[in-house]
């Protein structure tokens, strides 16, 4: 037999070798001279069907346009290198799968080694998980995967670009701890482990200003058999719905904060304080616009520099705060409110000008058969009082 033929031995090892072996010529079609039998049983003809239908012509069997592979083919021998592709092709079904393609030259015979591995699997996986990354990446939240021991696996684009993120956090401690609101990290982690979904606030402070404030949901990922394998947190930026002017969340936040607190920490002491600038108004029509912006911003400092880490606040009107103190005793709450008084005292220059501001409060203490709109109202009803006895002070309602 000619060079071409195979020893019956290497034959055998061929047809059981779960790759499609090929020896073809070096032409247009890289007509066959030798296939084993699972490459037969990859494109579903029997051999001497496919001799038959197709005259041993393996490029017509592939499904992408092979011109471009033909000259690399070309470029590929005169390097003296060998080949190495992934294409398409089809099967007597119709089916197209993809392979990998891997050839050596033969250069006595002007022919070539063939390997071809079915990759549909590896393709498949590999297409969705550049879907769901592509999903992932084009969500408005933050996305952050982690292992069971908390150590963080991914990050949406959203995630990894958050400027208030540690970008140096390895694990959902480093990430979050020390910025949860209401519950701790472990007790969080400890519910998730029983498969619950738990919802949470984190919230970033710098310089006095809020940088961040997320809504959390920590959702357990589970494999087929209900085994929880991942935690992944999605984070909604509750920051870009807050007021513009002081990045303070906006009323409805502040009311579902004050209910989830009360509802996990029912006998936790908790203290509300409307605090507003005294004569605003009359502020904003001498000195403009501006200058009351300016003055809206520099009194959410203020009572920003005061608040404890689970403390709320929320800008309640046009110089109107709501602030919810938790877990502090009353005496403590009134010496950070004369602070803020006090501090006002002080003439303070904003665009080229002095303005003497001062700042009236009311401060109410939660009963045990409180809700939030009760509670509001007696803090308004002290801020009143305060109002009526000439402003720049503090009242506590205590019950008239």
């Amino acid at each position: 037999m000619s060079k071409t033929s195979l020893d019956r031995r290497v034959v055998t090892i061929m047809n059981h070798i779960h790759a499609g072996v090929l020896y073809c010529k070096n032409d247009r079609y890289s007509t066959i001279l030798y296939a084993n039998d699972y490459f037969y049983q990859m494109i579903g003809y029997e051999k001497d069907e496919f001799a038959i239908l197709f005259s041993n012509r393996f490029a017509d069997l592939v499904v992408d346009d092979v011109a471009p592979i033909l000259i690399s083919v070309k470029e590929h021998i005169a390097l003296g290198k060998d080949l190495d592709f992934e294409y398409r092709m089809h099967n007597k079904k119709g089916e197209i799968f993809w392979i990998h393609d891997t050839a050596k030259y033969d250069p006595e015979n002007d022919s070539w080694y063939v390997t071809i591995m079915d990759i549909t699997e590896m393709k498949s996986l590999k297409y969705e998980r550049e879907r769901l990354e592509f999903y992932l990446n084009n969500m408005p939240n933050k996305i952050v995967i982690c292992n069971l021991d908390t150590t963080i696996i991914y990050k949406n684009r959203q995630a990894a670009q958050c400027s208030y993120f540690n970008s140096e956090a390895t694990s959902l401690y480093q990430l979050e701890r020390g910025h949860v609101l209401v519950k701790s990290l472990d007790e969080i982690l400890c519910r998730a482990s029983d498969g619950e979904t738990q919802e949470y606030e984190t919230r970033y402070r710098k310089n006095g200003v809020f940088i961040g404030h997320d809504k959390n949901r920590l959702i357990p990922i589970c494999n087929s058999e209900g085994k929880i394998m991942n935690y992944m947190q999605v984070s909604e930026d509750l920051l870009a719905k807050s007021d513009g002017l002081t990045r303070f969340p906006t009323r409805s936040m502040f009311e579902y904060y004050f209910y989830c607190f009360t509802g996990s920490r029912p006998d936790t002491p908790v203290h509300l304080m409307i605090i507003d600038v005294d004569e605003f108004k009359g502020i904003n029509d001498t000195y403009g616009h501006r200058t009351g912006d300016e003055i809206i911003r520099m009194t959410a400092r203020k009572l920003t520099s005061m608040l404890g880490p689970e403390d709320y606040i929320c800008r309640f009107g046009g110089d109107e705060f709501l602030i919810l103190f938790v877990d502090q005793a009353l005496e403590n709450i009134i010496k950070k409110a004369r602070y803020v008084l006090n501090t006002a005292l002080f003439p303070d220059s904003i665009g080229g000008t002095t303005i003497r501001i001062t700042y009236s409060a009311g401060i109410a203490s939660r009963g045990s058969g409180d809700d939030y709109e009760s509670l509001l109202l007696k803090a308004d009803r002290a801020l009143y009082r305060t109002k009526a006895n000439g402003k720049n002070n503090i009242h506590i309602f205590n019950g008239s």
